[in-house]
């Protein structure tokens, strides 16, 4: 049985997913408010941070494992993707090699479970409107079918990985790095530690100097908005998205007013780009469905029902980028939050 919650939990997580792995209740948990106050230092405000991404990606766990559940797989990356950014949103001395790893880590596990959340939303979000427009025709059953196959697969690994020991170790090691300034002593010695860790500064002006970074990064890759092509878009789309994870963190610092229209123009923006980069997402998993196919005598029926579904999401692509470029337009003339 699937409960969907937004539950409380405890700051301290450790070996999280295994603790919830015997539950006959499996949780979909989204991501929640980062409980930072000003009265933070830069350390305490990583810890809790962190810990809290790690939450949302190890309560995801037994929904995986055990229901194969599509909410809490996307939950699972979510949570990942914001772990990656929470570990290096705390400013140069939190980019230690310790840090440097697990983040790598972080990312191959994403990349390990994508193929199954992108076969997930090719069948659920992305097939079925042309799939109606078609008609049902067996060249779009033969479509589905084969979809279906590739996800089951790409399920299979998925688990496989969260099922993993070096899963397991994996969010050990994040709770032991948020837990303990360790790492760090460790990386640069104890002298260069007591000289130059400013950590136990107050939080709001790292936020704010982290908050401006993003932004410049956003501005950079925007800079031609119309002419980006799909590569540079999705550059732009990826930091709007680191954006967004630092805004949501530091949102507890500002003036709640300010942060809220902010985001909402945000994550508008990231729908609008979202869409657009579903195109790409639809070529490219037709792509894969396809490629068996290469060496031996292509199935007609199911390359048709592929070119009806690429043309149909192509066609949606020159509304999609007008209207992104017109939230863009928007967005840039935002008053930052943060200053």
């Amino acid at each position: 049985m699937i409960m969907e919650i937004d539950e409380p939990r405890a700051a301290v997580v450790r070996s999280t997913a295994r603790s919830l792995a015997g539950d006959e209740v499996t949780r979909i948990v989204r991501a929640r408010p980062v409980r930072l106050t000003r009265k933070m230092t830069v350390e305490e405000a990583f810890r809790v941070t962190v810990l809290e991404c790690l939450a949302q990606v190890a309560a995801n766990t037994p929904a995986i494992v055990h229901a194969r559940d599509v909410e809490g797989l996307h939950q699972m990356r979510v949570g990942l993707r914001r772990l990656h950014v929470a570990l290096y949103a705390f400013g140069d001395e939190f980019r230690t090699p310790a840090l440097k790893e697990l983040r790598k880590r972080s990312k191959a596990f994403t990349d390990a479970i994508a193929p199954a959340r992108d076969l997930d939303v090719f069948l659920e979000e992305l097939l079925p409107e042309p799939e109606t427009a078609g008609n049902g025709s067996e060249a779009f059953k033969l479509l589905r079918e084969r979809a279906e196959k590739a996800r089951s697969g790409a399920w299979d690994q998925a688990v496989d990985h969260v099922s993993s020991a070096q899963f397991s170790a994996f969010l050990d090691d994040v709770a032991a790095a948020a837990e303990t300034h360790s790492w760090f002593a460790h990386a640069v010695g104890p002298t260069a530690y007591r000289a130059h860790f400013t950590a136990d500064a107050p939080v709001k002006p790292t936020a704010s100097r982290m908050l401006d970074g993003h932004l410049l990064r956003v501005s950079k890759r925007g800079r031609h908005m119309k002419s980006l092509d799909e590569h540079d878009r999705h550059r732009l789309r990826i930091a709007l998205k680191k954006l967004r994870y630092a805004a949501e963190f530091f949102e507890p610092l500002y003036k709640k007013k300010r942060v809220k229209r902010y985001l909402r123009q945000l994550k508008g923006l990231l729908e609008d780009l979202g869409a657009l980069n579903d195109v790409v997402v639809v070529r490219g998993t037709l792509t894969r469905l396809l490629r068996e196919d290469v060496a031996r005598k292509p199935n007609a029926d199911l390359y048709f029902a592929a070119g009806l579904v690429n043309g149909w999401h192509n066609m949606r692509a020159a509304r999609l980028g007008q209207k992104a470029v017109k939230r863009w337009d928007k967005f840039k003339r935002l008053d930052p939050f943060w200053r």
